[in-house]
């Protein structure tokens, strides 16, 4: 919880004005580019129609039809904040996740019958290309992190997702000895197979929060949420997302997800995995 009261603006490091933008191209990815992103040195990749259309249908469909998704209660439409299937490290002991992976991977799998996974697909090409020393699952104890997840939020109002960043997850002493927590730059894999016109866009703040800011409102082991009244001095950009994209963004910065109030469309479903490097090279992921 944030604490209360607090008026100080986020503090942190910022991106060079020619780091924080937004790149964009269409079909298939630069390796250049999402190796910006990767090693933290620019904000965001959008890559145009990267999903096809009938991978995009597809697995909307079975996303809807499956069994294993499951609500998130919270602040949304019916007391549901979020649909979600797979599984997410986030507020959970190292073993905890593990074990919702093992649960959830079968479900995973048939998300993607019938079409491609382009979240593995993205890693698999990326990791052809040699600029890395490997790409795998993260590990502890013999397990491997899961390999995606999709997530369909059910907030209404200015923020389907609160700002946040995804460093602060890593360091939960929930987790000690899980190998994420030796990643000091965060990149999320982002594809999205629905998302209504004009809503559910990406927005970035230029601020990677240090740790007197996250001390300072209690985010230490979370960074979630950051009141949007104390991102205001810093510059942002928002990434204009549509069905069919992929984009890669830089986890260190505070970014959120946008509504659009009461209107707000409830129907946008995103697959993610989150990406880091290693002391040896090697990218790992986990969700």
């Amino acid at each position: 919880m944030t604490a209360r009261g607090i008026t100080a603006p986020v503090t942190g490091r910022a991106l060079p004005a020619e780091g924080f933008r937004l790149a964009q191209t269409s079909g298939r990815f630069d390796v250049a580019t999402v190796l910006e992103v990767l090693n933290g040195r620019l904000a965001a990749y959008q890559v145009g129609g990267f999903l096809s259309p009938e991978t995009c249908e597809r697995i909307t469909r079975n996303f809807w039809a499956s069994a294993h998704r499951r609500p998130r209660y919270g602040d949304g439409q019916d007391g549901v904040e979020a649909y979600l299937l797979g599984a997410s490290h986030i507020d959970k002991s190292t073993e905890e996740y593990l074990t919702d992976v093992e649960r959830t991977a079968t479900a995973v799998t048939a998300l993607y019958a019938g079409a491609a996974d382009p979240i593995a697909g993205f890693r698999a090409n990326l990791a052809a290309h040699g600029v890395l020393a490997g790409a795998r699952a993260a590990r502890y104890g013999g397990r491997c992190a899961g390999d995606s997840k999709a997530v369909c939020w059910n907030n209404a109002g200015e923020y389907l997702l609160l700002p946040h960043d995804d460093l602060a997850q890593l360091s939960d002493p929930l987790q000690a000895g899980f190998e994420i927590q030796r990643v000091r730059r965060v990149m999320a894999v982002n594809a999205y197979p629905r998302v209504a016109d004009g809503c559910g866009q990406i927005k970035l703040w230029n601020v990677e929060p240090d740790a007197a800011a996250r001390d300072r409102l209690g985010l230490t082991y979370s960074g979630f949420p950051y009141p949007p009244q104390l991102l205001d001095g810093h510059p942002s950009v928002v990434v204009p997302l549509r069905t069919g994209d992929l984009c890669v963004i830089n986890g260190n910065l505070v970014h959120a997800v946008l509504g659009q109030g009461a209107a707000t469309a409830r129907d946008r479903l995103l697959l993610t995995c989150f990406t880091g490097v290693n002391d040896h090279g090697e990218l790992l992921w986990w969700t």
